[in-house]
């Protein structure tokens, strides 16, 4: 007899249950956006459910409940923002582990469904977010922040945050993330933020950050645009508050093939007290005028803090030539 467990570690041929936390309460659940019904069990990939609300909603908390995103090439579509509040329970993409647009995709386009500002918004901790791509491309100037992530000590990897599809949502206040809060200390690996097909207003960001979260790190991810106007950027922090301690990142790519140049990859306000700062760790970019152009000191660049003067600290700093 063929159980649901035996499915998870071949579905499809794909082995995908390495790495998924589980435990004896465990409950496993199925999202098909071409052949699922939410008036489905959705307990197996016979029985799917549509939509990730559906699926969510049948989660428990604290028990390690996984769904999974199966990519059939149709996309499960979203009519409503979702508040993921469950800690310990997970999504994967069960798909091609590339690195931009999976195929495991999650998307809003249609303009019907106005206001999923976030259209995502993680307030539980203890998560596991994997190998899917989520596309908010409507044209609908209140629907502005993808993914929003509160909650702490979560595990993103092979994501796609892609905020700012649209010409309509692709103005001032669009984010692909924003981070928020003061728990933080969660981890993205491989993942990439935003969209290089739509031309970025100013004010569009990859990455907004707000809140005073602590300890977020960014290994190996990609930050893209396509840069309609000089005050495009790719992160920001949106007040002195923003980042608490420090944020990381390592070995990740900034890449803006807009024809404008984007003016600062970072935006900062001024005057950051000693436990807020930046680091960024062999990390490279193009298609920007200088990593923070305000020089507000407590951007480190492959170690070293930037200034007005040029550069001090603990490392040599590098810039973009």
């Amino acid at each position: 007899m063929t159980t649901v467990t035996d499915m998870l570690y071949h579905l499809g041929g794909v082995p995908v249950m390495t790495g998924i936390p589980f435990c004896k309460d465990s409950q496993y659940y199925f999202i098909d956006g071409r052949n699922g019904s939410d008036g489905n069990d959705g307990r197996s990939p016979y029985t799917p459910f549509a939509t990730v609300i559906a699926a969510e909603d049948k989660m428990v908390a604290n028990r390690h409940d996984t769904a999974f995103i199966i990519g059939t090439g149709s996309a499960i579509a979203m009519t409503a923002a979702l508040t993921w509040d469950k800690s310990y329970t997970h999504l994967i993409g069960i798909c091609a582990p590339s690195m931009t647009a999976q195929r495991a995709r999650i998307t809003h386009e249609d303009a019907t469904y106005t206001g999923l500002s976030p259209l995502f918004n993680v307030t539980a901790s203890g998560c596991i977010f994997k190998n899917f791509y989520c596309f908010q491309g409507v044209a609908d100037a209140t629907s502005l922040v993808n993914w929003q992530v509160s909650g702490g000590r979560n595990y993103f990897e092979n994501v796609h945050f892609a905020g700012g599809g649209h010409a309509t949502c692709a103005v001032d206040g669009a984010a692909s993330l924003r981070l928020v809060g003061s728990e933080g200390e969660n981890v993205f690996k491989d993942c990439t933020f935003g969209v290089d097909t739509i031309a970025a207003a100013t004010g569009v960001r990859c990455l907004a950050i707000s809140g005073g979260t602590p300890r977020n790190v960014f290994r190996d991810c990609h930050f893209i645009s396509y840069a309609g106007a000089g005050g495009a950027m790719f992160v920001e922090w949106e007040a002195l508050s923003a980042v608490d301690r420090y944020m990381l990142f390592e070995n990740c790519s900034f890449i803006n093939t807009g024809l404008t140049t984007i003016d600062s990859a970072f935006v900062m306000p001024a005057s950051a007290p000693a436990h807020r700062r930046t680091f960024l760790k062999n990390c490279a970019g193009y298609g920007f005028t200088d990593w923070d152009a305000s020089d507000r000191g407590y951007l480190y660049i492959s170690g070293g803090t930037q200034t007005a003067g040029g550069y001090s600290g603990l490392f040599q700093a590098s810039a973009v030539t």
